[in-house]
């Protein structure tokens, strides 16, 4: 067994209890032998969810503490990864706060460039904390089966990451029934790593050996050609090979509606309810944010200000402020999000320069434009498009 793997499923199945109390949700422990690692456990959870609903923001906020403490734990600097992103401080993502998708992608494009490290993906998806899932975790170990956990890693993936999702295909391997399950990034000015795309499937893995107690395993795994095949193949302990497209995991489907073993059915089902409730706020909450960047996304959207924006939603400028606030993030940084998106898709993937990309935007001028990209990334343009974007 690798170091920092659970034993066995009954090391977490009991882990906390989600319940429904006068509409608050709360935890509790389920009534087991008390271990001091249980207890900080208990202690985490409840500074998580307080009094009141454990909203989407918080689990995004677990998954992305969660990667830069095992950043850390793997020698590498969280400080110096995370330069120039205001929503990181002290190597944590505030409490409440959103890491966009082009700071999320550039954590990991820095990461792997500072680890140089092959297995790098394989290293952060095995030594992750289960936990930094959220609701995720506990709804897949007290599911009925495998196949039904796989689903719903798939339907709830964007809780934890707007970079990308899982698909299930259905397919024959040489006479077996199979399922495929292909990890599809969302089109962005910048590309995913694929060893960001590893570390989630190495994660998936090891969370479907737990709760299947090493009984289900990959019999492939499928990689980028630029992976390096035997070493992830010697971790993964599967067969691994390269492949054009997606990242991608292939399971035999013969064991996967075997019933896990030490689930509750009751844990269940307030669980899946959970998060449920949770992507449908997630969701509301994300069209708020587009609908707030599509009246950003007008020619010149450096020259958008937040009375204009409040001022077309016939809102006070206090109060969209505060319903920003709600969704974890602010009108600056949501514009700005924006607009570093949009100056990436002009420089990469149109390969503009800076003096039409300055134009474009509405900004008075190059230089002016070149400052808040280096304040944004601390690289030059030219310097983000030759590390990163090419």
């Amino acid at each position: 067994m690798r170091a920092g793997r659970p034993a066995c499923i009954s090391d977490w199945c009991n882990l906390f209890a989600i319940y429904d109390t006068n509409g608050a949700f709360t935890c509790r422990y389920r009534p087991l032998i008390m271990r001091s690692a249980l207890a900080a456990e208990l202690s985490e959870w409840q500074g998580v969810l307080g009094t009141g609903i454990m909203k989407h923001l918080h689990i995004n906020n677990l998954w992305i503490n969660g990667l830069l403490q095992t950043f850390e734990q793997l020698g590498l600097d969280a400080a110096e990864l995370s330069r120039g992103m205001e929503a990181i401080t002290a190597g944590q993502l505030a409490p409440g706060c959103q890491l966009d998708l082009v700071d999320a992608r550039t954590l990991w494009h820095r990461a792997v460039k500072l680890a140089a490290d092959p297995l790098l993906g394989v290293k952060v998806g095995f030594q992750q904390n289960p936990r930094s899932s959220g609701v995720i975790f506990p709804l897949a170990l007290h599911s009925p089966s495998v196949r039904a956990a796989l689903q719903h890693i798939v339907n709830f993936q964007t809780l934890i990451s707007e970079s990308g999702c899982y698909r299930i295909h259905v397919l024959d391997v040489e006479g077996r029934d199979c399922i495929e399950c292909e990890y599809v990034p969302v089109p962005s000015s910048v590309s995913i790593s694929p060893q960001q795309v590893m570390s989630v499937v190495a994660s998936t893995l090891n969370l479907i050996k737990l709760i299947s107690s090493d009984d289900i395993c990959a019999q492939r795994v499928y990689v980028p050609a630029e992976m390096d095949t035997v070493l992830i193949a010697q971790e993964l302990d599967c067969v691994v090979e390269s492949r054009a497209g997606n990242l991608s995991m292939i399971f035999a489907t013969d064991k996967l509606d075997d019933p896990i073993f030490g689930r509750d059915e009751h844990l269940y089902q307030l669980s899946l309810s959970y998060a449920e409730g949770l992507l449908r706020a997630k969701r509301v909450g994300q069209h708020f944010l587009d609908s707030i960047k599509g009246y950003i996304d007008v020619a010149s959207p450096a020259q958008v200000g937040v009375d204009e924006v409040a001022a077309k939603l016939g809102l006070h400028r206090r109060a969209l402020q505060r319903n920003l606030a709600e969704q974890g993030t602010s009108f600056r940084q949501l514009k700005e999000s924006l607009l570093k998106e949009r100056s990436l898709a002009l420089l990469i993937s149109l390969r503009l320069n800076v003096d039409t990309i300055a134009e474009t935007l509405g900004y008075s001028d190059a230089s002016t434009f070149h400052r808040a990209f280096k304040a944004w990334f601390h690289v030059t343009p030219k310097q983000f498009r030759d590390q990163i974007g090419s």
